[in-house]
């Protein structure tokens, strides 16, 4: 399948994304760059991204980054440091393969804001079940 039309799949197929507003707009072999438009509802009482939005989006990610190779695949674990509150107008993740094993694959995200500067920083660990 080519690139974009991959992208448009993953973007069409999944209703948690779409609710959240969280699209894949590139993808590579080994990694994949989801964006979210910060709205109201993706935000916390303080005025920045919610956490639990941040960790979606590296979730969403590193899955995306699994799914050009696997066919059934879960999330084992996440790790998430954040290291600024997640502001502006949207937030872009950048993740990528930093072990591709037969059943366990280790990725890791990276989330900048507006201004490129890191938000936070994750490692998943994602389990390949067919």
């Amino acid at each position: 399948m080519d690139k974009q039309r991959f992208i448009n799949e993953v973007n069409t197929r999944c209703e948690y994304n779409k609710y959240n507003h969280i699209f894949v707009t590139d993808v590579e072999p080994e990694s994949a760059v989801v964006e979210a438009e910060l709205r109201p509802e993706s935000m916390n009482p303080l005025g920045m991204a919610h956490g639990g939005f941040v960790y979606s989006m590296c979730d969403i990610a590193a899955g995306v980054v699994v799914s050009q190779y696997a066919g059934k695949f879960v999330t084992l674990s996440g790790n998430l440091y954040f290291m600024r509150p997640g502001k502006g107008k949207k937030l872009r993740c950048e993740a990528r393969i930093i072990k591709r094993g037969r059943t366990v694959n280790v990725v890791d995200t990276c989330v900048f804001d507006d201004s490129g500067a890191v938000t936070a920083k994750g490692t998943f660990e994602i389990y390949i079940m067919e």
